[in-house]
């Protein structure tokens, strides 16, 4: 086929010196019609005139030579039309393939089937990975949606648990407080009772000194002596100091030996109560000084709080019991100084730890609770540089499995006890900037 094709594109260069022959040939043959000889002239004057046309001028008749261009174009329409008959294309075309493949090989037809089927296939995977995507992007949309509802339900509730909780603590503070009144009155009426039964003598040396009693400082040991009270100013004065009315006056605890006394009050205090709020321990004021301390939320951290439930807890032991134990278990910066126990004051005031601020307070009365409590509770540092989880020391009762007690660390708890480790922020500093100056002096005495 090949060989045919080759030879059938140079024939219309081989026929071309021949056309040229066959038009020489016919030029040399062909009568000169435009000056026919003499003997035709006659014939041709006879013949009829030429017809004449639509618009007046004599048609042309179809059997009139062609001028020399138009033998000119004739020719080379001839050549084209060899040319053409000649090329492989038209031989292709006017010779039908029998296969009907178009005279590709089986190679050739078996790729083109290929990329067919591969088109077909890329478009099919391009079809599913759409509906895929799209679909994809239809359940992200839901799943979004539906987390977007859980967290703002879950935010919800954990909103209003946190004002349960808020709401819990202030109930079970104030039915505290309630209960220590109801049972302070009580014991009031029984100690006055039994207090008109005794001897005249013995009434000084049974009873001891109510919480803002005046008492001569000349017959009493500094152990003796409470600070100057005033009626309470806020919900924790209220509770704290009905707490020691009821607990001073129940039983004439001063009457009891020292070893009752230790058994009714811890020698340290229980931290039980603080981490577990749903534990009792054997020691009320531990109680008591956790529910106080739990109140504010400002209090945040272990440190603090632990600091706070020590520096209560220590203080309110000594004002129930007034022994001399009690108060040397008291850091020396902690205990009353002069103007506590002559000035009348709030009572907040004595659980502030540096001295000279408390006497600086004792002497400002327009310095409110509103004024300190949220400041303080929120700036106030102990300086703790190691971990928070070493504050309190984890142990197991083998008298009760199961049971978890919690201790102050030593290390903590000396701590605690050096005035220079207490300290208060910033913010403290911009509002009170007397205080703070008078707190500085506390920390380097």
């Amino acid at each position: 086929m090949s060989t045919k094709r080759s030879s059938l594109l140079y024939f219309p260069t081989l026929l071309l010196p021949f056309l040229d022959h066959v038009e020489q040939v016919s030029e040399s043959t062909t009568p000169d019609h435009d000056h026919p000889p003499p003997e035709h002239q006659q014939q041709l004057s006879r013949m009829d005139p030429p017809s004449q046309a639509p618009n007046g001028n004599p048609s042309v008749p179809a059997s009139a030579p062609l001028p020399p261009p138009a033998q000119g174009a004739r020719r080379h329409s001839v050549a084209m039309s060899v040319t053409s008959a000649t090329s492989p294309s038209s031989a292709d075309s006017a010779t039908p393939d029998p296969t009907g493949t178009g005279g590709l090989s089986q190679k050739e037809i078996d790729l083109q089937r290929k990329r067919a089927r591969d088109r077909k296939a890329q478009q099919a995977m391009r079809d599913r990975n759409k509906w895929t995507i799209h679909n994809l992007t239809e359940q992200v949309a839901f799943l979004n949606h539906a987390v977007e509802e859980k967290s703002r339900h879950l935010a919800m509730l954990q909103a209003r648990l946190a004002a349960l909780e808020s709401e819990n603590t202030q109930l079970r503070t104030q039915n505290a407080a309630l209960q220590l009144s109801l049972m302070g009155r009580e014991d009031e009426a029984d100690a006055a009772a039994a207090a008109a039964a005794l001897p005249p003598g013995a009434t000084r040396a049974i009873t001891a000194p109510r919480p803002g009693q005046a008492v001569a400082p000349t017959t009493l040991h500094p152990w003796e002596i409470l600070p100057k009270d005033t009626p309470p100013t806020c919900l924790a004065d209220e509770i704290l100091q009905s707490f020691i009315v009821s607990v001073r006056t129940k039983g004439f605890i001063a009457s009891k030996p020292a070893h009752e006394r230790a058994a009714a009050y811890s020698r340290k205090p229980r931290l039980c109560s603080l981490m577990d709020p749903r534990r009792r321990t054997e020691d009320v004021i531990s109680n008591v000084v956790a529910d106080i301390v739990r109140s504010y939320p400002e209090i945040e951290t272990l440190p603090r709080q632990v600091a706070v439930f020590w520096n209560m807890a220590l203080l309110l032991k000594w004002m129930v019991l007034l022994d001399r134990e009690s108060w040397e278990q008291m850091p020396p910066w902690l205990r009353p100084v002069a103007s506590q126990r002559a000035i009348p004051h709030a009572a907040w005031i004595d659980r502030i730890p540096w001295p000279k601020a408390r006497e600086y307070l004792v002497m400002h009365p327009e310095i409110t609770l509103d004024d300190w409590a949220a400041l303080y509770s929120s700036s106030f540092n102990v300086s703790w540089p190691y971990d928070q989880s070493h504050v309190v020391i984890a142990m197991t009762n083998p008298n009760e499995p199961g049971v978890t007690e919690y201790t102050i660390n030593p290390v903590y708890e000396e701590h605690l006890r050096q005035m220079h480790n207490w300290t208060v922020g910033d913010s403290f500093r911009k509002r009170f900037p007397e205080i703070s100056k008078l707190i500085d002096e506390d920390r380097e005495a």
